[in-house]
């Protein structure tokens, strides 16, 4: 018996959701469509995006203190390295981002899988499936290793890098990183959403401490890349101990037996199984497709701009990590949206409050940044990365009103994996050949690459929502 039965139809008193008729489900009742979307009543709509909020806050909280951690390193370190180096550390951080989305994407593949096993009480399943996961990582971190040590130099030509140092390092940690991803899927699976947090801020805080001490050290922006991946092994060894602390925890009270006899049971009255083998591989392989794609969205200026050796590849890398931020709180808030989707979905029902709830929270720091962006943006930058990399404030404002997009784009691709949906591939894929097009085009031109990301990101922003409504209609009528 492990954890992975810790679900409402395990605990004693409690009411097992999926085996009540739909009708008779706690979820808001129907008064009409609007749009093909049922409405609940005001009230209970009011619980609903509550209930929402208090979920995601602990994810939330872990975003701000992780990014103002965040914040006080880029400080320390605009400071301590040349414009130059702070340049090359922008690329090899923007390498990192790409190498890491399969993890992601293995996350997502986790939580979908785990969601309906989970509830489905196929424990055997999610420990088998589980245990070949962390066997194949480990292998493919150990190969990364290897390769990348042998390859270091050639990577460092291909990106125009003054040096191999650090390169070895990054590609390492993007794989470990992908490891340290199954664990967290597996604590969002469960909705463990405070340790979940929790291990967010531990590697974040270790990540800071290291590279500010390594750079103080001499080590430059090699003691950065090897600071990111101490960090990621460190949050490997917190969540392996989280999911062991309430593997004890729930032991007592999981009963395999009762949990199968329990299992969500469809409106026609068999019980809902669990995904079959070989839609695993297709479910991991198409969040592989679109946060891969979020990714090259993500980082593709600073690679191109990097690889012009521009004059403003400094300053626009200033630029571009404070407005990034807002897409890492989106990836942290999509730990709350995915899980409580596939759920709501498991049952036929859409999740749009949840999806409201990380959007309005994502909007406010959103809104501070623009205000600083649109308003006083030079001396904003100055005052974060100082007086050296400031060249590029006019591209601060539409940079972060592209980041803005952008976060909700990843918002609601997450949205869209959780309930299985293929369409945002298409969308995704066009959005990142056009950005690679034209970023190349701009010819690292700072300000007109943040302009052209403002407006391809803008209606990739309201495509993938239209695509969000059109799902939900669909799980209406159902």
């Amino acid at each position: 018996m492990t954890w992975w039965n810790d679900t409402a139809a395990n605990r004693p008193g409690a009411v097992d959701v999926g085996a009540v008729p739909l009708a008779q489900r706690p979820y808001p009742p129907a008064l009409g469509p609007v749009g093909g979307v049922p409405l609940a009543p005001p009230a209970a709509s009011r619980r609903a995006l509550r209930g929402a909020i208090r979920g995601a806050s602990p994810l939330a909280l872990a975003a701000i203190t992780a990014n103002i951690a965040n914040l006080i390193v880029t400080l320390l370190l605009a400071r301590q390295l040349s414009t130059a180096s702070y340049g090359t550390l922008a690329q090899l951080l923007a390498l990192f981002f790409v190498v890491s989305m399969p993890g992601s994407a293995l996350l997502v593949g986790v939580v979908r899988t785990v969601t309906p096993w989970q509830q489905a009480g196929e424990t055997v399943l999610i420990d088998q499936w589980v245990a070949r996961v962390r066997r194949a990582g480990v292998a493919l971190v150990a190969l990364t290793a290897m390769t990348s040590l042998l390859l270091r130099g050639v990577i460092a030509t291909a990106l125009s890098l003054p040096n191999p140092r650090g390169v070895a390092e990054i590609l390492t940690a993007g794989a470990a990183w992908c490891l340290l991803c199954v664990d967290r899927g597996l604590l969002q699976s469960t909705r463990a959403y405070a340790g979940l947090a929790a291990n967010l801020v531990l590697e974040g805080l270790v990540r800071g401490a290291l590279a500010v001490g390594l750079v103080l050290a001499g080590l430059g922006v090699g003691g950065v890349c090897l600071a990111i991946l101490l960090s990621v092994l460190v949050g490997l060894g917190h969540g392996r101990t989280v999911i062991a602390t309430r593997s004890g925890r729930h032991q007592a009270y999981i009963d395999l037996p009762a949990a199968r006899a329990a299992r969500p049971v469809h409106p026609g009255g068999y019980p809902v199984p669990g995904p079959a083998p070989n839609r695993l591989a297709v479910e991991i392989g198409t969040a592989l497709i679109a946060l891969v794609l979020l990714g090259v969205l993500q980082n593709i200026d600073v690679l191109v701009i990097g690889a012009y050796r521009s004059a403003e590849t400094g300053s626009y890398a200033a630029v571009s990590v404070a407005c990034k931020v807002l897409v890492f709180a989106a990836v942290v808030l999509g730990g709350f949206l995915l899980p409580e989707t596939a759920a709501r979905r498991h049952h036929g029902h859409h999740a749009l409050h949840q999806l409201g709830a990380t959007l309005a929270m994502l909007a406010v720091p959103a809104a501070g940044l623009l205000l600083v962006a649109v308003a006083a943006p030079a001396q904003g930058l100055s005052l974060a990365f100082g007086p050296r990399l400031t060249a590029c404030a006019s591209a601060f404002a539409p940079l972060a009103g592209a980041m803005t997009c952008l976060g909700a784009t990843v918002l609601c691709t997450h949205y869209l994996l959780a309930v299985g949906a293929r369409g945002v591939l298409v969308m995704l894929a066009a959005a990142a050949a056009l950005a690679i097009a034209g970023i190349w085009w701009m010819g690292g031109a700072a300000v007109a690459t943040a302009r052209l990301e403002l407006a391809l990101y803008a209606v990739l922003a309201a495509g993938t929502g239209l695509l969000v409504w059109s799902s939900a209609r669909r799980a209406a009528v159902r």
